[in-house]
């Protein structure tokens, strides 16, 4: 059943959900849709991280929530920062979902802020620190948190 519902919806926003679904077999969905919500940030086409981010909220952003709900109540350890050993790093490439949620979720954050939508700005990053256990891969070798990112954002925000 909730596969015919979840075709029935697709079909009928084929268009709205071509940012979920990647066309590359070697790439995920979710890692897809977050990608494509950083690139348009960081070209500063801040409306279109946010549509991207938005498209696709519904399909990976409630499970990531469940997961993290999971993670803080065995009291899961958080995955390191910084440079990591190749175990390590496959460990946390293994949560994928999670970081990649967590990933787009910063990038609507910081996009609603570079757009001065400050009231949107702080419930995304209300949004994006709860993922305490997402991890983004840096280009220079390193794994940091959009959640430690946000807080210390919507900190700021809050004492204007």
């Amino acid at each position: 059943m909730k596969k015919i519902i979840f075709t029935f919806i697709a079909f009928l926003n084929f268009n709205n959900l071509e940012a979920c679904f990647s066309p590359d077999p070697k790439l995920g969905d979710s890692a897809y849709w977050a990608i494509q919500a950083i690139e348009f940030y960081a070209a500063e086409d801040y409306e279109k991280s946010i549509s991207i981010v938005d498209e696709c909220y519904d399909l990976y952003v409630p499970k990531a929530v469940e997961i993290q709900k999971l993670l803080t109540k065995i009291k899961k350890k958080q995955p390191p920062i910084g440079a990591v050993n190749a175990s390590t790093k496959k460990k946390i490439q293994d949560n994928y979902l999670l970081n990649d949620v967590s990933m787009a979720l910063w990038a609507k954050a910081k996009s609603l802020h570079k757009l001065e939508r400050i009231n949107e700005a702080k419930i995304a990053y209300s949004q994006c620190l709860y993922l305490t256990h997402g991890r983004a891969w840096d280009p220079g070798g390193w794994f940091w948190s959009p959640a430690s990112d946000c807080i210390k954002t919507a900190r700021r925000l809050l004492d204007d």
